[in-house]
């Protein structure tokens, strides 16, 4: 039984604006390492257990894609293009069917490409542990050891144990306020929900036609009429259109008897979300380094044409690309995405 990688690339990242912009955003950067974020999450995925991994992605980024699994020598199984954005519950419908079409028995790991994970084997072995268990009949999610009360993540509450890591999951939290984070973090039963699913193909197909039959249907249809422009897959405008836009953890995950979480999983997680949380992860570039004078706790990011110097400052980030700068509290760095609604809505179009 192998583990088709299905990784959702379509994103647009508004809250890394000004280096993610729409023609080029946030998981085709190299924003931690020497890789773009795709790629990093693709060569961490590579080995027996793999098939060649599934990219899905705005049908605007297939060159994109494309480019950068040929920078790495990496050919992808499929890459299935989405012609607007529809939510994660439909991209789990499309690979379920793709995947049961070609493989009856094949598990899907469905991820987002905008995570870092600074312990990749640790995270492979998880993986490789809980599809041993999601084959008996699970849609397993992964549960991420916190250590901070962060408000920007989910949370998942497990309950009695399945085997090994595995347990099956009592609630699903929303984004909680600072003080409920603080109790959620001070109970193991806790953990941060990252967003990943591992599941045999058919049994989300299953679920999603007792839970969520419309999205299934609409989504199946899209695949059945998609065209293949340049060895890709499109799926069909008219048909995706008219899939109802939610997530996989509303649609089924929260609807399921079989759901399970593998927990707690320590591998130095961290979502690529906001600029506070790449200072946290990023090394300080040392060939276009920041003046830094009696400034304290800032993370500075700049292209190669500018030189940032930060004069009895403390904790901003500064981000400087393309002639678009960023300067932000590094709590507020959650809101950034306001900046690009902003622009937006003053028609300022050329800046997005």
């Amino acid at each position: 039984m192998r583990i088709y990688p299905v990784i959702m690339c379509g994103g647009a990242g508004t809250r890394l604006w000004p280096v993610s912009v729409q023609a080029h955003p946030k998981q085709f950067h190299r924003l931690v390492t020497d890789k773009t974020v795709f790629q990093d999450t693709v060569l961490r995925l590579k080995g027996d257990d793999f098939a060649p991994p599934v990219v899905i992605s705005n049908q605007r980024y297939a060159g994109l894609v494309r480019e950068q699994l040929a920078e790495i020598e990496v050919e992808a199984g499929a890459v299935i293009l989405e012609p607007m954005a529809r939510n994660t519950a439909a991209v789990a419908a499309v690979a379920a069917r793709h995947i049961a079409d070609k493989d009856p028995d094949g598990l899907a790991l469905l991820l987002p490409s905008d995570h870092f994970i600074g312990q990749p084997d640790v995270f492979v072995k998880a993986v490789s542990e809980a599809a041993r268990m999601a084959k008996s009949g699970y849609i397993t999610t992964f549960g991420i050891k916190p250590d901070r009360p962060e408000t920007g993540f989910g949370y998942i509450q497990r309950g009695e144990g399945i085997g090994g890591a595995l347990y099956t999951v009592t609630e699903f939290k929303e984004k909680p306020d600072l003080e409920t984070a603080m109790k959620y973090i001070a109970d193991p039963a806790f953990s941060w929900n990252a967003g990943i699913f591992l599941f045999p193909a058919s049994l989300m197909i299953d679920e999603l036609e007792t839970h969520a039959p419309d999205i299934l249907d609409a989504a199946s249809a899209a695949l059945e009429a998609a065209t293949h422009p340049e060895g890709n897959i499109l799926l069909d405008p008219e048909c995706f259109m008219a899939v109802r836009s939610t997530s996989v953890d509303y649609a089924v995950m929260e609807q399921t008897s079989r759901a399970a979480i593998y927990a707690p999983l320590d591998c130095q997680w961290n979502d690529i979300g906001t600029w506070g949380m790449i200072g946290a992860i990023r090394k300080q570039d040392s060939t276009n380094p920041p003046v830094l004078i009696d400034a304290e706790g800032c993370t500075v990011l700049s292209d190669a044409g500018h030189t940032v110097a930060l004069v009895g400052v403390k904790d901003l980030c500064v981000v400087v690309e393309e002639g678009r700068v960023l300067v932000a509290s590094k709590d507020r760095t959650q809101d950034v995405g306001k900046v690009v609604s902003a622009l937006r809505e003053a028609g300022r179009d050329e800046l997005l």
